[in-house]
């Protein structure tokens, strides 16, 4: 780590251009190396060796004015190196708010609210790339905003998009254990063909090749009972009219904006008035005093394989990630995307 026993050596990742009206490519990023001092750390400040990097869409609204003192920031794996801060102690496995750089230095004050002492929930004989997916944030998003918002009961028809995503494999998955019947979309045959022959998936479609509300007419002809939303897009106004009453809309992500197109604005809200509807959004941060019910449940799932997952984890140094973002955000991969940056 240091370069003379008070500096150290720090690699990131910054911003060259913002991306207007596209998604972000290599071009968008630079690479530089630094010297630094090694940080005196305030109360409650600890300070990272990052090892495996997530890569989630929300990352591009996060851009820097491309400055030094400004690495992207996103979400990561890491190793506790010096610690003023009694969650978090030296040598803990660490999942939070970290830069797309070698080492962070984070104050109680930049996102530890946010963040997972991992030593809790660790499992040796699971990938620790797993806790950046199916175990981790991703993971625990799905597991509780379907407890919280999806009074998910067997018989129901449940539609999710961006299915084969980290967030809609799980959800599809979770869906099917309590005995509902699951439709997911994807971008490419190989993904439809995965959620419906790997995964239990009882219909799937490609929805850049297939017209979305003719393929979702003939999956769900009895109607949809929950749209799980991954995309902010105009499927909702698809999903209003075929919706049945009491039906539930969950929000949880916002694809489509981090792919440059324009959000959802329905035109047929009238909807969730005539057949009412629940139409309501999540955001994970407010509930973090479940992850050790999380764990508990659905660690053993992904271990016995009765939840499968799919993740692609890239090694290298820094300067692959932004290689490997653009081609993430344009449905490049399967699953949960991360790049490992180091051994911890």
């Amino acid at each position: 780590m240091t370069a003379s026993n008070n500096q150290f050596s720090n690699t990131r990742v910054l911003v060259a251009q913002i991306p207007e009206g596209v998604a972000p490519n290599k071009s968008h990023f630079r690479t530089v190396t630094v010297t630094e001092d090694k940080p005196e750390l305030e109360d409650g400040a600890i300070f990272v060796k990052n090892s495996v990097l997530s890569l989630d869409p929300y990352i591009k609204y996060d851009f820097s004015s491309g400055n030094e003192e400004s690495p992207v920031a996103g979400f990561g794996l890491g190793k506790i190196v010096d610690s003023k801060n009694p969650a978090f102690p030296v040598g803990s496995t660490f999942f939070g708010p970290v830069r797309w750089e070698s080492y962070s230095h984070l104050t109680k004050e930049q996102g530890l609210g946010e963040s997972i002492n991992l030593d809790a929930g660790l499992d040796k004989d699971l990938p620790l790339s797993v806790y950046n997916g199916v175990l981790g944030l991703s993971g625990f998003t799905v597991w509780d905003s379907l407890k919280r918002l999806g009074n998910l009961k067997k018989g129901e028809t449940i539609y999710i998009s961006s299915a084969a995503g980290t967030l809609g494999l799980l959800a599809g998955q979770l869906a099917k254990r309590q005995g509902l019947r699951v439709i997911g979309s994807a971008g490419s045959d190989e993904k439809v063909a995965y959620l419906t022959s790997e995964l239990g998936f009882d219909a799937a479609f490609n929805y850049k090749t297939q017209d979305r509300r003719s393929a979702l007419t003939e999956a769900a002809p009895q109607g949809l009972d929950i749209y799980y939303d991954l995309v902010f897009d105009d499927t909702v106004d698809i999903a209003l009219d075929l919706l049945n009453p009491h039906g539930r809309i969950i929000s949880v992500g916002t694809l489509a904006l981090h792919q440059g197109q324009e959000p959802a604005a329905p035109k047929n809200l009238i909807n969730v008035l005539m057949k009412q509807l629940r139409y309501e959004g999540y955001m994970v941060y407010e509930y973090f005093d479940q992850w050790e019910s999380f764990w508990k449940e659905v660690t053993p799932l992904v271990k016995s394989g009765e939840i499968k997952f799919a993740e692609t984890v890239i090694e290298g140094e820094l300067d692959i990630v932004a290689e490997t973002y653009g081609r993430f955000l344009q449905g490049g991969y399967k699953g949960k995307v991360s790049v490992k940056i180091a051994d911890l």
